[in-house]
């Protein structure tokens, strides 16, 4: 039971880091000491990789990497790196790169059975990264191991993919000889920020599938995050 709580509080103080955040929420996590905690987490290397950067750098490279309808934008959505409907006959069901997809619809259905609100600024993405991960915190901290391991093999199989996302953008601002030297930099210094966070994340969810005696991939019949159908 310790160590699931001591996983629940590391990904409540990464969940918010993946969205776009206001000059006081990041001030809230700056002062936070037990950011130290995910740093010691993620390692010696990797923990250098995620100091928290200051305000003005996280303010400018959150609002080209992680704000919708931006050229640079790589925002964490899962439906966006998964076909967008496995229902047959629809038009768009291989399409990907689309918001409100088939796994956008399941967590809003678990939200609305766990009477849990979702953020305006959320309406259009509840499989959000910073949601998802909100959740899992939860359903950790309650106990239920199960469960959790349902939610990453259900919705946190993308992140590979999230990964080359920012790897893309990372290529494409090393190469754009329009911009300036600091303006670069600082996407730059952003996007190794967000891939060594994303690195942890991806670190903590496998380790809570590999928990399990036998993988969920080799399941044929899965149990059903709270009982929740799609």
């Amino acid at each position: 039971m310790r160590a699931m709580n001591n996983t629940a509080f590391l990904l409540s103080l990464i969940a918010p880091l993946f969205s776009h955040l206001k000059d006081e929420e990041y001030g809230q996590v700056l002062r936070n000491a037990a950011w130290q905690d995910v740093r010691a987490a993620a390692g010696d290397t990797a923990g250098a990789a995620l100091a928290l950067p200051a305000w003005p750098v996280r303010s400018s490279f959150q609002n080209e990497l992680l704000m919708p309808g931006m050229p640079l934008a790589a925002m964490p959505v899962e439906s966006l790196y998964k076909p967008w409907s496995s229902q047959e006959g629809n038009a768009f069901g291989a399409t990907r790169g689309l918001y409100m997809g088939d796994a956008a619809r399941h967590m809003s259905a678990l939200y609305r059975q766990l009477s849990i609100d979702v953020p305006a600024s959320f309406a259009s993405m509840p499989d959000h990264l910073t949601l998802e991960l909100e959740l899992l915190s939860l359903v950790l901290e309650a106990g239920n191991e199960e469960a959790a391991r349902q939610l990453v093999h259900d919705h946190v199989d993308w992140l590979d993919d999230y990964d080359a996302a920012l790897a893309n953008r990372a290529d494409m601002v090393a190469h754009n000889g329009a911009l300036i030297d600091q303006r670069r930099r600082t996407l730059l210094d952003g996007i190794a920020f967000l891939r060594a966070l994303l690195a942890l994340v991806t670190s903590i969810t496998r380790a809570i599938l590999n928990e399990r005696t036998e993988a969920p991939h080799g399941c044929s019949n899965p149990v059903p995050l709270f009982h929740a159908g799609r």
